[in-house]
């Protein structure tokens, strides 16, 4: 007779209280592979502060917080080596550069979206960009009233998408406010609006003189991030140190 062994992963939710850090907690509950070993944010016990003082290490973490929070979880990671997910956005060009230098020590997976359509968009775009460089690019991006960061880290992933595509010929406008002067044929321009309970949604506009393309994506729950998180989770765990994101996932 063959016995069958199940391992449950333990998880540290980082960012606990905030919106998807509750979703993320509730989509683990509901999985049979995993639990939340811990649940920490700045006013929870455990906290951010104390997250030196856990027990037992989690098997590995996953971080919906803010940029702060999130280097308060790498710390730790990589005192204890624990394979980490950061989901999450608003990281300057300085704090990518220092989370390449965490992933020598330890397996760090790092997506501005969890969603496996909004990557497959970033795919079409790196593909018909080409074709569309005639035409100016705008990214229109709304989201709730409490995210903090904007534009928001999926419409720059967008952005880079098609700068790739495009040998990297055009700067972001993110503020046409502070001056007074025609389009730059080689911008990409962001609007962000913030407001509700909107969970997200993106548009990609390529605009003509004669006509436009849009590319929409709008995200009706938070679940399909979570669940994102959840998959790049199980992928992690058994990786050598470096840093993943949503392409090594699919591939």
């Amino acid at each position: 007779m063959v016995s069958v062994v199940f391992f449950m992963i333990n998880v540290l939710v980082n960012g606990c209280n905030g919106n998807m850090g509750k979703v993320l907690t509730r989509c683990i509950q509901k999985t049979s592979d995993m639990c939340v070993k811990y649940s920490i944010d700045k006013d929870s016990e455990p906290s951010f502060k104390s997250l030196t003082n856990l027990s037992e290490k989690p098997d590995v973490i996953i971080d919906f917080s803010v940029p702060e929070a999130s280097f308060i979880a790498l710390d730790y990671a990589v005192c204890h080596l624990i394979p980490t997910v950061i989901a999450t956005t608003g990281f300057s060009k300085e704090e990518d550069k220092k989370i390449l230098e965490y992933a020598q020590a330890i397996p760090i997976f790092k997506s501005s979206n969890m969603s496996y359509t909004i990557n497959l968009i970033g795919k079409i775009l790196t593909y018909i960009s080409p074709f569309l460089s005639h035409m100016d690019i705008e990214m229109v991006e709304k989201h709730h009233h409490k995210k903090k960061d904007a534009p928001s880290g999926t419409a720059l992933f967008f952005a880079d998408a098609i700068n790739s595509s495009l040998n990297h010929q055009y700067h972001y406008t993110f503020d046409r406010h502070t001056y007074k002067k025609a389009r730059d044929r080689n911008e990409i321009g962001f609007s962000s609006i913030r407001g509700g309970n909107l969970v997200g949604e993106h548009s990609i506009l390529f605009l003509g003189d004669d006509e436009s393309i849009e590319i929409k994506h709008i995200s009706y729950s938070r679940d399909v991030y979570a669940e994102g998180a959840i998959r790049a989770a199980r992928f992690i765990l058994n990786q050598k140190n470096g840093l993943y994101g949503m392409e090594d996932l699919l591939s």
